[in-house]
């Protein structure tokens, strides 16, 4: 859900001055967005993806973390994307309240209540900002899109459905079983 200020435009500042109320909020270009709580599945997928990203990440000598965290640059402040990859050599930093600057890789889980804001507001404000791929992850139709960086834009490289694996090229072509991802859901719940 967006809210927008009465004057000016939403700020990390003013997120910081909101009441502590149990809410997660993203700012994207000034506009304050509610983040719900995520369900099981949502939840589950990322474990899944934890589990399987995080040997190969480490081994390349990167960072692999999950939400709940502040990802700061051009345009967010902040966002907080569900898995979070940097790399040797990136242009983000972690430490602090957060991550500085683009990182490597970035994985959204859909949710009932983010779905258009993450294949719309996000995707394009990921690729202006140079985050090099983008993994959108469907539990409802169990599929996984990879979009990788073109100049400033993320265009998909990949659709993975059924029993195709996600081909990362970014962490040198490793593939991911998509019933790995998808493992232990629950069909009634997203």
């Amino acid at each position: 859900m967006a809210v927008a200020k009465l004057t000016g435009t939403w700020t990390y500042e003013d997120l910081l001055s909101l009441p502590d109320d149990g809410k997660r909020y993203e700012i994207i270009e000034g506009v304050l967005y509610e983040m719900p709580s995520p369900s099981w599945n949502h939840q589950l997928i990322i474990t899944n993806l934890l589990l399987l990203l995080a040997p190969l990440v480490r081994a390349l000598g990167g960072e692999i973390v999950p939400a709940p965290l502040d990802v700061f640059f051009p345009g967010a402040d902040p966002v907080e994307p569900d898995i979070v990859v940097i790399l040797p050599g990136s242009q983000a930093v972690g430490g602090g309240r957060g991550v500085e600057g683009a990182p490597d890789l970035l994985i959204e889980v859909l949710s009932p209540s983010n779905r258009p804001y993450d294949l719309l507001a996000k995707r394009a404000l990921y690729g202006r900002a140079g985050v090099r791929e983008y993994w959108i992850v469907d539990p409802d139709n169990r599929t996984v899109d990879i979009l990788t960086l073109d100049r400033d834009a993320l265009h998909t490289r990949q659709t993975a459905a059924g029993a195709d694996a996600a081909v990362s090229p970014l962490l040198g072509g490793a593939a991911f079983p998509l019933p790995a991802i998808f493992a232990g859901l629950d069909d009634d719940q997203s």
